[in-house]
């Protein structure tokens, strides 16, 4: 019998063409209708592993909840449930393991952009959500009576690849809403500067001084055994208290360049007390005649925001006093009382 000789060229070709049968045909059921379905049917029984898993303690002590994120991602949200918007990424975004107990849970996204929203129940389900209202395109969802479970929700973006920052909220409140959430009501602090070197900042403080010298035209002379001094003042000042000191003792507050007041002391006394009532929350800066510096804020910690200071034996020479406003945003106005009474303080601020 003759065999077959078939040249080599021959069978690398027929390979060649097998090959490419074989990734033809996968293409084609990668991308076929089924295949999709099966996709989305996958994404909704077992969703990959989240980008955040979050266990609050019970109860939710912590409310509203808030996570720094962006929203936003490559799929379109429809594939997780067809009533849904814009795109998500392919995992959640935040899987949180609700215990609590509550008649509402919301979800909301707090941002500058247009985002959407999907959160899937514990119970398999998926809610989704566009703009909370008409003027406000941050995404909502609303449970009531949630069960508790792991809630996975995704933060997505009306365009799909637009990353858009914000914070994710939960909540069991019902006042609390994208509309009316103001974060800086969660955390209200003081103003502070950037850390400065030490050198650097008395070679500042130095310069400062010199404007604060020019500033002060005159100054009230004062007594030991005097009468209380009570002069009215309004705090509009920008500059932070500590660019002024050339000590280690640092001040909080924003101050004008110009004390608000400024006296020359004599005589041996009692303790003096400088103390501030205001519209406002404010601070006391102080220098004494050896060029150092006293500072005071708050009298009673919350319960009177108003400062006090007592110097327990002033020195002959001058004295520079600053109020403080601790609000950039408006100006505080007031008294500043200086006496020799013991035990004299301020009323009382009342709470903001």
């Amino acid at each position: 019998m003759k065999r077959l000789r078939i040249p080599h060229a021959a069978v690398v070709a027929l390979l060649l063409v097998l090959v490419l049968a074989v990734v033809a045909t996968a293409a084609l059921a990668q991308n076929s209708p089924t295949a999709a379905r099966n996709d989305a049917s996958v994404a909704k029984t077992a969703p990959p592993t989240p980008f955040l898993t979050i266990h609050p303690e019970a109860g939710f002590p912590l409310d509203p909840f808030l996570v720094s994120l962006q929203g936003g991602g490559p799929v379109a949200a429809s594939t997780l449930a067809k009533e849904c918007k814009g795109f998500v990424p392919a995992a959640p975004t935040v899987s949180f393991d609700f215990k609590g107990k509550a008649d509402l849970l919301k979800a909301f996204f707090y941002s500058a952009g247009d985002t959407v929203l999907v959160v899937q129940t514990p119970d398999g389900k998926f809610v989704c959500a566009d703009d909370a209202s008409a003027v406000v395109l941050d995404p909502m969802v609303e449970i009531a009576k949630p069960a508790q479970g792991v809630y996975n929700i995704w933060v997505g973006s009306a365009i799909a690849q637009d990353l858009v920052p914000g914070f994710l909220a939960v909540t069991t409140k019902a006042g609390v809403s994208a509309g009316a959430l103001n974060l800086g009501s969660l955390v209200k602090r003081q103003t502070a500067t950037e850390f400065v070197a030490t050198r650097a900042r008395l070679v500042n403080a130095a310069k400062r001084l010199e404007q604060v010298n020019a500033a002060v035209k005159s100054a009230d002379p004062l007594q030991a055994g005097s009468k209380p001094v009570v002069k009215s003042f309004t705090a509009t000042g920008v500059l932070p208290a500590v660019e002024l000191q050339t000590g280690d003792t640092l001040c909080g507050g924003l101050v004008t360049v110009a004390p608000v007041y400024a006296f020359d002391w004599t005589g041996a006394s009692k303790p003096l007390t400088l103390f501030g009532e205001a519209t406002g929350d404010t601070t006391l800066l102080v220098r004494t005649p050896d060029g150092g510096f006293l500072c005071a804020d708050d009298a009673d910690g919350a319960n009177n925001l108003n400062p006090l200071l007592t110097i327990s034996a002033p020195d002959a020479g001058r004295y520079l006093v600053w109020v403080g406003r601790v609000d950039p945003s408006q100006p505080v106005t007031g008294t500043l009382t200086l006496t020799e009474a013991a035990g004299a303080k301020p009323k009382a601020l009342p709470k903001q």
